[in-house]
């Protein structure tokens, strides 16, 4: 009769005040060895002893009432609020929270259940001095519920929360919450892990000769939550020193065959070594032969004609082009007078690199010209003056490799026209030519003929100098007299 009065007392205790709202959540944390830890906390800090007993109700209806014997001072490892950690609001079970449903808890005493099989259980508290109660004593203010809703947890044991993953996010809860981290339960997702990641932006700029990499480090970081979301995200943006690289690898190559062409006589059988070094750090060879001749006819008039193969080459840090020509020439000279015409086809491929990234190209060009020379024979020293009128152009093309740096290139053409003066002479075995073209172009010969009746051996060198660079050639042939 005694034991039943005691019980009265403290359930009409329980629901008239929280005065003594002692005992103010409950959890449970899988201890991933197929057990589970269930836990109640107490608001009361520093609390020394454990108190009362946990009732367990399981699938089968069988039950059992054994004393609390885990003791904490800290939050165990593993309660996430509204997961596996709950206050009350007198009403209901509710997400624990420091700030409401019964506020804080200090002190935690628990009990160690093994080899749980899933299913649905109940955890209910029996203070002592409760009807259930094995225990002698009276609840003290230490650990006396809060509530009746405090004292009972009904849930469905998975196996995520027997493995101790009770959200089953693939993270175990111990993780997810540290031992002492109350406050992080309470207030939702808790830091697991941090990520970072770098991405470099680039952006291409091309001019006529150059092409700029301006490039953007951007530097992101965040923290990984225990719900799978990201947060605390920081971006930080540092501007990297721009790659740069040339892009005039075709006109540089066009520029050297010109140079090659301009000089060339095509009536004759020849062979030709070039070597060249340009103002841009290009430099490389050109070699080819020319087979040509010339016809005196009765009246005076000389025709000529012939072909060439050119093989240009040319390299720089790692930049290279490859230009493959072939040109045909034709024309009528009497009295000094000379008219000429002259169609080259040029195939270009060109790989280069810039920064980290490389790309390559293949196109194609054309130059056609005509061209009046005039240089009278009027003793050992002649002059020289004549005006040529052309036309070239470089088919469109779009480069394969890196596509930060992949340039797409519209077809140009262009007319062109330039005057020439200069002197010519012949001192025997020696002659000479030196000629300015007004387009900046300065030639200078040196050649020496040994005349053997039908046919005329011939050895000569050029210095050419642009403004792009200079070229060195030397030729060696025959000129065949029909």
């Amino acid at each position: 009769m005694k034991k039943k009065i005691l019980a009265a007392v403290l359930s009409a205790s329980l629901m008239s005040s929280t005065a003594l709202a002692h005992t103010n959540s409950i959890g449970y944390v899988g201890d991933g060895n197929g057990g589970i830890n269930f836990w109640y906390g107490s608001w009361h800090d520093n609390t020394q002893f454990n108190e009362a007993e946990i009732k367990i109700t399981k699938p089968d209806g069988s039950t059992s009432i054994d004393a609390f014997n885990l003791l904490s001072q800290d939050s165990p490892a593993g309660l996430i609020s509204g997961v596996n950690y709950f206050g009350s609001d007198g009403t209901q079970l509710i997400p624990y929270d420091i700030n409401t449903g019964g506020g804080e808890s200090y002190t935690w005493q628990g009990l160690n259940y093994a080899n749980l099989p899933t299913g649905v259980y109940t955890f209910t508290y029996i203070p002592l001095g409760d009807a259930e109660s094995n225990l002698p004593g009276s609840p003290t203010m230490e650990w006396v519920p809060m509530d009746q809703i405090i004292r009972s947890l009904t849930i469905t044991l998975t196996q995520n929360d027997i493995n101790g993953d009770a959200n089953a996010n693939g993270i175990l809860d111990i993780q997810e919450v540290a031992v002492g981290d109350a406050a992080a339960a309470a207030s939702g997702p808790t830091v697991v892990s941090q990520g970072s990641s770098t991405v470099i932006g680039y952006v291409a700029v091309s001019g006529d000769t150059v092409q700029i990499v301006q490039r953007t480090q951007t530097d992101t970081t965040w923290d990984n939550m225990s719900d799978n979301t990201t947060a605390n995200t920081q971006v930080t943006n540092t501007t990297l020193t721009p790659f740069e690289g040339r892009i005039d690898q075709i006109a540089t190559a066009q520029d050297v065959t010109s140079s090659t062409l301009r000089n060339l006589d095509f009536y004759n059988i020849q062979g030709i070594r070039m070597n060249s070094k340009m103002k841009n750090g290009m430099s490389g060879n050109t070699s080819g032969a020319v087979v040509g001749g010339s016809k005196e006819l009765e009246n005076g008039v000389t025709i000529m004609g012939g072909f060439t193969k050119l093989g240009t080459g040319l390299t720089s840090n790692g930049d290279s082009v490859d230009a493959e020509t072939t040109a045909f020439a034709g024309g009528i000279e009497k009295n000094g007078v000379s008219l000429e015409v002259r169609h080259a086809m040029t195939d270009y491929e060109v790989s280069r690199t810039i920064g980290d990234f490389s790309n390559a190209s293949e196109t194609a060009g054309k130059d056609t010209s005509a061209r009046i020379m005039y240089s009278p024979d009027t003793g050992k020293v002649n002059p020289v003056i004549g005006y040529t009128r052309g036309k070239k152009s470089v088919d469109g093309y779009t480069e394969t490799g890196s596509v930060q740096t992949a340039r797409t290139v519209d077809a140009t053409s262009e007319m062109y026209g330039y005057g020439t003066v200069g002197l010519r002479g012949d001192l025997g075995l020696v002659d000479f030519t030196a000629l300015h073209h007004t387009d900046g172009v300065n030639d200078i010969s040196l050649g020496i003929e040994k005349d053997t009746g039908s046919v005329t051996w011939r050895v000569g060198a050029t210095r050419s100098m642009t403004d792009l660079g200079n070229t060195n050639s030397v030729t060696a042939g025959i000129v065949v007299k029909f």
